[in-house]
């Protein structure tokens, strides 16, 4: 058994209560996101180019409850403007 005193447990559950609060809201708006194979089925391109733009910082990509995803508005956008 391991004990804590009970101000760094109240903290520790503030803490997890916030992360949950951040993925849920994420989550809530997952149909903005499209995950790797999505997107590479979108751009018509292979995991290796996107992780080559990725690398370039041409695409950005997020790490979501261990899930890679990159948001669609962001990557419409890259493609209205000609970047990738």
């Amino acid at each position: 058994m391991i004990t804590v005193p009970q101000s760094e447990w109240d903290e520790m559950k503030k803490q997890i209560k916030e992360i949950q609060q951040k993925v849920e809201t994420l989550y809530s708006r997952e149909t903005d996101y499209v995950s790797i194979s999505e997107l590479c089925d979108w751009l018509n391109i292979s995991r290796t180019t996107l992780w080559r733009l990725r690398s370039e910082g041409k695409i950005k990509t997020y790490l979501v409850g261990g899930k890679m995803v990159a948001n669609k508005d962001e990557i419409q956008t890259l493609l209205n403007e000609g970047k990738i």
